[in-house]
């Protein structure tokens, strides 16, 4: 069962939507939501040009001032945001529990994510000064690579009233896939949900084999799946199509799945769907 929801609270409006999905969570689930504002230490560095010789450092601080009023500054903002979303799940009569932490916000989230059941993030508002035409802020994917629980990247467009009614799994036989399994479970065990098995494979045949130990898991949890069996062999463009057709409410998916190596020289379905997909996606790493 999803008992405990910790979400990281981006700047406003970006927020928005990972709010609606932890509230959405708690409410099905009787669940507790822990929210958690980051104070970046990095926002109190400057970038500095090093010297050929490396003894020029890379950053320096601000000095004391400077840092103390960031600092201020930024408590204020964490404290407001943190409030607002405390009243907000007091209307909605939803148990919650709010903390500000300062750290690296990647590593603050994913050490604080043994503690609960999942993870729910914005897709960007953590980085103030990065570009607003980038759909994927820069803190999602360590906080993906690092956590030990599943982690909700937030969709767009997720409103408060909507439903999770079909649930599409991206299956591909790897361990990170076979761990998003149980919280495909979870989800998909309710009134009303529906869910599909996809595994995206050069044939049909080896198609059959990597879903069969999926599909006996899901049987085991009271599951039926629909099969999707995709000959392709562009995994990230199918999945992307797949959700863009308007069918899934929600994608389930490991992450990260392939060595670093092969990730940098045949780039990572994991970041192509995060770019290209504006869907809701649970991701397992």
């Amino acid at each position: 069962m999803i008992r405990s929801i910790l979400v990281a609270l981006a700047e406003a409006p970006d927020d928005l939507s990972a709010k609606n999905y932890a509230f959405w969570l708690a409410r099905k689930e009787g669940g507790h939501v822990h929210a958690v504002a980051v104070l970046d230490i990095t926002a109190f560095e400057v970038p500095m040009i090093g010297t050929p010789d490396g003894f020029m450092p890379s950053v320096v601080p601000h000095s004391f001032r400077e840092s103390q009023s960031l600092m201020d500054e930024m408590n204020a903002r964490c404290r407001e945001r943190l409030g607002r979303f405390a009243e907000e799940c007091a209307s909605r009569s939803i148990s919650c529990s709010t903390e500000t932490k300062t750290g690296i916000p990647a590593e603050v989230i994913s050490q604080g994510a043994v503690a609960h059941d999942i993870v729910v993030v914005s897709r960007t508002g953590y980085n103030p000064t990065a570009n607003t035409r980038e759909t994927i802020d820069s803190l999602v994917a360590p906080v993906i690579r690092s956590s030990v629980r599943p982690v909700l990247v937030a969709g767009t467009e997720f409103q408060e009233e909507s439903e999770v009614r079909n649930i599409l799994v991206a299956y591909d036989g790897s361990n990170h896939s076979a761990r998003a399994l149980l919280v495909a479970a979870e989800l998909a065990d309710r009134p009303g949900a529906d869910l599909t098995l996809v595994t995206v494979v050069p044939s049909e045949d080896s198609g059959t084999e990597i879903l069969a130990p999926a599909e006996a898991f899901l049987a085991h949890h009271g599951v039926a799946p629909r099969k999707r069996i995709e000959v392709s062999s562009k995994p990230a463009s199918v999945i992307s199509q797949l959700v863009a057709s308007g069918d899934f409410d929600l994608l389930i998916m490991g992450a990260y799945g392939h060595s670093p190596i092969r990730e940098v020289l045949f780039g990572s379905t994991t970041e192509r769907i995060l770019s290209h997909c504006a869907a809701n996606v649970i991701l397992q790493s």
